[in-house]
Protein backbone atom coordinates (compact mmCIF):
# COMPACT_ATOMS: atom_id res chain seq x y z
CA UNK A 1 0.00 0.00 0.00
CA UNK A 2 1.61 3.41 -0.98
CA UNK A 3 2.01 5.98 1.19
CA UNK A 4 0.17 9.07 1.83
CA UNK A 5 0.91 11.96 1.03
CA UNK A 6 1.67 14.30 3.67
CA UNK A 7 -0.30 17.94 3.88
CA UNK A 8 1.26 20.33 1.61
CA UNK A 9 2.37 23.22 3.79
CA UNK A 10 2.35 26.76 2.94
CA UNK A 11 6.35 28.04 1.33
CA UNK A 12 8.33 29.83 3.61
CA UNK A 13 6.86 33.67 3.85
CA UNK A 14 3.51 32.80 2.07
CA UNK A 15 0.85 33.25 4.97
CA UNK A 16 -1.74 30.54 5.33
CA UNK A 17 -5.20 31.00 3.67
CA UNK A 18 -6.93 31.70 7.06
CA UNK A 19 -4.55 34.78 7.69
CA UNK A 20 -6.20 36.42 4.09
CA UNK A 21 -9.55 37.20 5.45
CA UNK A 22 -10.48 40.42 4.17
CA UNK A 23 -11.25 41.68 7.86
CA UNK A 24 -8.12 42.18 9.09
CA UNK A 25 -6.93 43.92 6.02
CA UNK A 26 -9.66 46.27 5.93
CA UNK A 27 -8.86 47.29 9.42
CA UNK A 28 -5.22 47.68 8.69
CA UNK A 29 -6.35 50.01 5.75
CA UNK A 30 -8.59 51.89 7.87
CA UNK A 31 -6.08 52.67 10.42
CA UNK A 32 -3.83 53.97 7.87
CA UNK A 33 -6.22 56.15 6.40
CA UNK A 34 -7.35 57.05 9.87
CA UNK A 35 -3.34 57.91 11.05
CA UNK A 36 -2.75 59.40 7.26
CA UNK A 37 -5.92 62.33 8.49
CA UNK A 38 -4.43 62.63 11.61
CA UNK A 39 -1.32 63.61 10.08
CA UNK A 40 -2.88 66.05 7.46
CA UNK A 41 -5.20 68.25 10.01
CA UNK A 42 -2.06 68.51 12.52
CA UNK A 43 0.31 68.91 9.67
CA UNK A 44 -0.69 69.46 6.68
CA UNK A 45 0.32 73.62 6.50
CA UNK A 46 4.01 72.80 7.32
CA UNK A 47 3.84 70.19 4.58
CA UNK A 48 2.46 73.00 2.19
CA UNK A 49 5.11 75.50 3.78
CA UNK A 50 7.59 72.85 3.26
CA UNK A 51 6.71 72.29 -0.49
CA UNK A 52 7.04 76.47 -0.74
CA UNK A 53 10.78 76.18 0.47
CA UNK A 54 11.70 73.25 -1.44
CA UNK A 55 9.80 74.16 -4.77
CA UNK A 56 9.88 77.99 -6.36
CA UNK A 57 7.81 76.97 -9.34
CA UNK A 58 4.18 76.98 -8.62
CA UNK A 59 3.08 73.84 -10.62
CA UNK A 60 6.23 71.91 -9.55
CA UNK A 61 5.57 72.40 -5.68
CA UNK A 62 1.76 71.19 -6.52
CA UNK A 63 3.44 68.02 -7.64
CA UNK A 64 5.89 68.21 -5.00
CA UNK A 65 2.69 68.30 -2.52
CA UNK A 66 1.06 65.81 -3.64
CA UNK A 67 4.45 63.30 -3.82
CA UNK A 68 4.48 64.31 -0.28
CA UNK A 69 1.52 63.04 0.80
CA UNK A 70 1.43 59.90 -1.09
CA UNK A 71 4.60 58.93 0.42
CA UNK A 72 3.18 59.62 3.90
CA UNK A 73 0.20 57.42 3.22
CA UNK A 74 1.96 54.90 2.24
CA UNK A 75 4.70 54.93 4.87
CA UNK A 76 1.94 55.01 7.58
CA UNK A 77 1.87 51.68 6.97
CA UNK A 78 4.95 50.90 8.78
CA UNK A 79 4.59 53.46 11.39
CA UNK A 80 4.79 51.28 14.95
CA UNK A 81 5.35 54.19 17.25
CA UNK A 82 8.85 54.01 18.30
CA UNK A 83 8.46 58.13 17.51
CA UNK A 84 6.18 60.10 17.10
CA UNK A 85 3.78 60.85 14.59
CA UNK A 86 5.27 64.90 13.77
CA UNK A 87 9.01 63.03 13.75
CA UNK A 88 7.81 60.44 11.09
CA UNK A 89 5.48 62.76 9.09
CA UNK A 90 8.63 65.35 8.55
CA UNK A 91 10.94 62.78 8.12
CA UNK A 92 9.08 61.49 5.02
CA UNK A 93 8.18 64.98 4.11
CA UNK A 94 12.11 65.73 4.09
CA UNK A 95 13.37 62.58 2.52
CA UNK A 96 10.62 62.52 -0.44
CA UNK A 97 11.60 66.23 -1.05
CA UNK A 98 15.40 65.81 -1.06
CA UNK A 99 14.96 63.23 -3.46
CA UNK A 100 12.76 65.50 -5.35
CA UNK A 101 15.68 68.30 -5.32
CA UNK A 102 18.21 65.45 -6.66
CA UNK A 103 16.10 64.39 -9.16
CA UNK A 104 15.59 68.76 -10.32
CA UNK A 105 19.56 68.73 -9.99
CA UNK A 106 20.57 66.20 -12.22
CA UNK A 107 18.06 67.61 -15.08
CA UNK A 108 18.80 71.15 -14.52
CA UNK A 109 22.62 70.68 -13.63
CA UNK A 110 21.91 73.39 -11.03
CA UNK A 111 24.40 73.70 -7.93
CA UNK A 112 23.32 74.32 -4.62
CA UNK A 113 25.69 75.47 -1.36
CA UNK A 114 25.78 75.05 2.41
CA UNK A 115 24.94 77.04 5.22
CA UNK A 116 28.67 77.87 5.94
CA UNK A 117 29.14 79.02 2.36
CA UNK A 118 25.89 81.26 2.39
CA UNK A 119 26.88 83.83 4.19
CA UNK A 120 29.21 84.50 1.59
CA UNK A 121 26.49 84.91 -1.43
CA UNK A 122 24.94 88.66 -1.74
CA UNK A 123 21.74 88.98 -0.51
CA UNK A 124 19.10 88.39 -3.56
CA UNK A 125 15.80 89.19 -1.69
CA UNK A 126 13.48 92.23 -2.29
CA UNK A 127 15.42 95.97 -1.02
CA UNK A 128 12.00 96.80 0.86
CA UNK A 129 10.73 95.64 4.03
CA UNK A 130 7.60 94.16 5.48
CA UNK A 131 6.57 90.79 6.18
CA UNK A 132 6.10 89.27 2.56
CA UNK A 133 9.39 90.58 1.61
CA UNK A 134 10.80 88.90 4.88
CA UNK A 135 9.51 85.71 3.67
CA UNK A 136 10.80 86.20 0.46
CA UNK A 137 14.29 86.61 1.36
CA UNK A 138 13.91 83.38 3.90
CA UNK A 139 12.78 81.48 0.61
CA UNK A 140 15.84 83.18 -1.32
CA UNK A 141 17.70 81.92 1.03
CA UNK A 142 16.78 78.33 1.67
CA UNK A 143 16.59 77.60 -2.11
CA UNK A 144 20.09 78.07 -2.68
CA UNK A 145 21.16 75.46 -0.05
CA UNK A 146 21.95 71.60 -0.46
CA UNK A 147 19.07 69.37 0.43
CA UNK A 148 20.28 68.32 3.17
CA UNK A 149 20.61 71.89 4.80
CA UNK A 150 17.79 73.13 3.77
CA UNK A 151 16.19 70.18 5.81
CA UNK A 152 17.96 71.64 8.76
CA UNK A 153 16.39 75.28 8.23
CA UNK A 154 13.52 74.22 7.36
CA UNK A 155 13.32 72.25 10.68
CA UNK A 156 14.39 75.13 12.42
CA UNK A 157 12.01 77.45 11.40
CA UNK A 158 9.20 74.48 12.19
CA UNK A 159 9.87 75.21 15.54
CA UNK A 160 12.12 71.68 15.84
CA UNK A 161 14.41 71.03 18.48
CA UNK A 162 18.31 69.62 17.54
CA UNK A 163 17.40 66.43 19.07
CA UNK A 164 14.22 66.07 16.77
CA UNK A 165 16.26 67.44 13.39
CA UNK A 166 18.83 64.74 14.28
CA UNK A 167 16.42 62.40 13.89
CA UNK A 168 14.60 63.55 10.68
CA UNK A 169 18.31 64.30 9.36
CA UNK A 170 20.32 61.72 10.50
CA UNK A 171 22.75 64.37 11.71
CA UNK A 172 24.37 64.32 15.12
CA UNK A 173 22.60 66.50 17.47
CA UNK A 174 25.72 68.37 17.83
CA UNK A 175 26.00 68.86 13.95
CA UNK A 176 22.54 70.02 14.16
CA UNK A 177 23.23 72.86 16.37
CA UNK A 178 26.09 73.90 14.81
CA UNK A 179 24.02 74.24 12.00
CA UNK A 180 21.29 76.14 13.45
CA UNK A 181 23.54 78.68 15.30
CA UNK A 182 24.84 79.93 12.18
CA UNK A 183 21.12 79.75 10.44
CA UNK A 184 20.31 82.32 13.41
CA UNK A 185 23.43 84.51 12.95
CA UNK A 186 22.62 84.63 8.84
CA UNK A 187 18.67 84.64 9.53
CA UNK A 188 19.34 87.75 11.97
CA UNK A 189 22.01 89.47 9.72
CA UNK A 190 19.93 89.52 6.54
CA UNK A 191 16.38 90.76 8.18
CA UNK A 192 18.53 93.28 9.94
CA UNK A 193 19.89 94.27 6.36
CA UNK A 194 16.29 94.22 5.18
CA UNK A 195 14.55 96.23 7.95
CA UNK A 196 17.14 99.01 7.39
CA UNK A 197 15.94 102.42 5.98
CA UNK A 198 17.13 103.15 2.30
CA UNK A 199 19.51 105.84 3.14
CA UNK A 200 18.04 108.99 1.01
CA UNK A 201 19.69 112.42 0.31
CA UNK A 202 19.75 114.60 3.30
CA UNK A 203 19.46 117.91 1.55
CA UNK A 204 15.87 119.63 1.72
CA UNK A 205 14.29 119.20 -2.10
CA UNK A 206 13.78 122.55 -3.25
CA UNK A 207 13.33 123.56 -7.49
CA UNK A 208 16.08 124.03 -7.85
CA UNK A 209 17.87 120.80 -6.67
CA UNK A 210 14.97 118.77 -7.84
CA UNK A 211 15.61 119.97 -11.58
CA UNK A 212 18.93 118.96 -11.30
CA UNK A 213 20.21 122.50 -10.06
CA UNK A 214 19.68 126.29 -10.97
CA UNK A 215 18.52 126.97 -14.55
Amino acid sequence: MPDEPSPISPSPGISSPVNLSPAPIARAQAARDSRFEEALDLYGPALERLARAWEADADTRRDLLQEVHIALWRSLEAFDGRCSLRTWVYRVAHNTAASHVAREMRLKQREFIGIEDLAQVPDQGPSQTGNQDQLAILYTMIHQLKPLDRQVMLAYLEGLDAASTAEITGLSASNVATKIHRIKHLLAQRMNKAATPQTRDPRPQTPSTQNGGPQ
